[in-house]
């Protein structure tokens, strides 16, 4: 089993005993729906019809691994756009006052003021590690479930309980970013438009920051 990287400062936001009921209520639908014809819808994800269950949990899986690649990124890059305000701001501040342009000297200053307090506030560079860690232990799941030669029952419990115990260490509740991974894993498979969720330009334009409105659901018109 491949070694787990740990995520650094976080806590888990889910108690033990809620995320050992939740295990147990994901293996007992798995194996109601094998014994139903070995087909699973997962409540979570609107997935085409037919589709296995280590197919659905293999998708949901790559999903969370575009949201955590995604998240990292933004953070890497507010990170190095803060350091490109104090560097740049402290030069062309330091060039200001010495031609005796103060006026522009105090707004520069007040430029690298409020990227360094950005930066320090919300520790860019620690949370683009979180993010990154995450984004691994999910890498791991899919590469274990890729490489399996053969898959039973008590391997998808496993690999389900796994899931679900790397998401207790996640915050991932910003819900337009996870339809938009949603919908760019869905199109990577070749799945229909029916499975993708709608989502509009200010949507996205702000996916990284909130959620905004309409979130509606799936429908077969969407």
């Amino acid at each position: 089993m491949p070694t787990q990287e740990q995520v650094p400062s976080f806590r888990s936001i889910a108690e033990a005993g809620e995320l050992t009921g939740e295990v147990r209520r994901v293996a007992t639908a798995v194996a109601r729906d094998l014994d139903q014809g070995g087909k699973y819808e997962p409540p979570a994800e609107a997935l085409p019809q037919g589709v296995s269950l280590c197919g659905a949990l293999d998708f949901r899986i790559h999903v969370s691994m575009r949201y955590h690649a995604s998240r990292r990124a933004w953070y890497d890059r507010l990170h190095r756009m803060m350091m490109l305000t104090i560097a740049a701001g402290a030069s062309a501040a330091f060039a200001a006052i010495l031609g005796g342009l103060l006026e522009g000297a105090e707004y520069l200053c007040a430029a690298v003021g409020v990227a360094g307090v950005l930066e320090l506030a919300y520790a860019l560079p620690e949370q683009a590690r979180i993010e990154d860690a995450l984004y691994r232990r999910f890498n791991a799941l899919a590469a274990e479930i890729a490489e399996a030669a053969a898959i039973s029952v008590a391997e998808l419990h496993r690999w389900e309980a796994r899931r679900l115990l790397i998401g207790a260490d996640a915050d991932d509740r910003k819900e337009v970013l996870r339809r938009i991974c949603h919908n760019l894993e869905a199109e990577a498979r070749g799945y229909p438009p029916e499975v993708r969720y709608r989502v509009w330009p200010w949507q996205r334009l702000l996916a990284q920051i909130t959620s905004l409105p309409p979130l509606r659901p799936l429908r077969p018109d969407a």
